[in-house]
């Protein structure tokens, strides 16, 4: 059968808001260019978008729902649940942000795919993780597709001699609502540590669009992460609320918050980044503020004794390897990583350079990553890996065989 007779027409559904979240770009770029699908691009952020969408369903095979349609928010999905209830094709939705988060919660993902019943519902988690949090919602099951590669935009065009940096990081913190600080854990101790021989670190939360974080890791010799995600997770919220309910009640009579769900944030949308910017940086203090600033603030430690402390880490967890993995992977840029599963996609010490969660192995570590042909070692087997079975390419391919009905059972 040709490519071009056994192509699905798709209609893939994207919310257009921001150009600093590589992966949305990375899966917009995949199904628009693999010979599987004749794509057909919706933005879901536009005006009309539930009109629009009737007249876009026609001739339609398949739809996709891509992260960026309730990652961030589920308001710009939310007007046009009806008509996607309504549609007479398969329709597959991934699922972004698979963490209980103020503002996009895990409720809200539940409750419009409620109304849309998704055929299938494509989980960055562990295939139990994601079951646990949607199975319920499907009409033929939960499949794992975490993120892959785009080695058009992520890959090696600075030798290791020649990058500036030892370690690069840019990610923003987490949250102390997520009970999970692995991350930022990780990041102040590469930060405040005094390595012998000296390191050139730089970490940040500073945000860049695809092509500058491709350039920025091109820059850099080595980085350092974590599984993404948090180790507590819970289809209701109630954790993440209760949470929210206590920060308001502690600052009751110190001004006005505006709550991060709060539709005022798709004006904010629509801003030029530099512009969101400079409000958020306005909202942080004073008798105004945005929640997320008030939460960014809040102490890890009391957090998680109020709310956390005592609980077993659950048979279902929400830790899972993310984009900047594969990113960094494809630039050769060497991780250094917590230990962890990573979606038993990569293996330490083939992969990366495992980090013990209490840092007890740095010197080896380090050792390791000094020694100029063992990192190498490690980049070029990561690149190759990847490159064999873990692009964007193979992950597209892997979506047209669960729509046709002709992925392995």
């Amino acid at each position: 059968m040709s490519a071009e007779s056994s192509a699905l027409r798709a209609l893939v559904v994207s919310a257009e808001y921001t150009d600093r979240l590589s992966y949305y770009d990375d899966w917009k770029t995949a199904f628009q260019t693999s010979p599987q699908f004749e794509t057909v691009l919706f933005n879901v952020a536009g005006g009309n978008a539930a009109r629009r969408l009737w007249s876009a369903l026609r001739g339609i095979d398949a739809i996709i729902l891509l992260h960026s349609t309730n990652g961030d928010t589920t308001r710009y999905l939310e007007p046009v649940a009806p008509v996607l209830a309504e549609r007479s094709c398969p329709l597959l939705a991934f699922v972004g942000n698979e963490v209980n988060l103020p503002g996009s919660p895990i409720s809200a993902k539940r409750a419009v795919f409620a109304t849309i019943r998704p055929d299938f519902i494509a989980t960055q988690l562990l295939p139990e993780s994601g079951e646990y949090l949607f199975g319920d919602l499907t009409r033929r099951g939960v499949v794992a597709l975490p993120h892959g590669l785009n080695p058009e935009v992520f890959r090696p065009q600075v030798p290791h001699s020649e990058r500036i940096r030892d370690i690069g990081v840019r990610s923003v913190r987490y949250l102390a609502h997520l009970g999970d600080d692995d991350r930022n854990r990780v990041h102040d101790f590469f930060t405040r540590h005094e390595f012998a021989p000296d390191l050139t670190v730089d970490i940040s939360a500073e945000r860049f669009n695809r092509d500058g974080w491709a350039a920025f890791l091109n820059d850099c010799r080595g980085t350092v992460s974590t599984e993404a995600g948090s180790w507590f997770i819970e289809r209701d919220d109630a954790t993440i609320e209760a949470i929210r309910a206590w920060t308001a009640e502690r600052r009751a009579g110190q001004g006005f918050v505006i709550a991060n769900d709060s539709p005022l944030r798709l004006i904010g949308h629509k801003l030029p980044f530099r512009l969101r910017q400079w409000l958020r940086k306005r909202l942080s203090r004073g008798p105004i503020r945005h929640e997320s600033t008030v939460t960014e603030a809040l102490a890890f430690d009391e957090v998680y004794e109020r709310f956390f402390a005592g609980r077993p880490v659950p048979k279902h967890h929400g830790k899972c390897i993310s984009s900047r993995h594969f990113d960094a992977i494809g630039t050769a840029t060497c991780q250094i990583l917590l230990e962890g599963r990573y979606n038993d996609i990569l293996t330490p010490g083939v992969h990366y350079i495992s980090l013990a969660s209490d840092f007890s192995n740095v010197a080896e570590v380090m050792e390791v990553f000094e020694d100029e042909r063992r990192r190498l070692e490690i980049t070029e087997a990561a690149l190759a890996h990847v490159m064999d079975r873990h692009t964007y390419a193979h992950r597209v391919g892997a979506v047209y065989d669960i729509l046709t009905g002709s992925a392995p059972a």
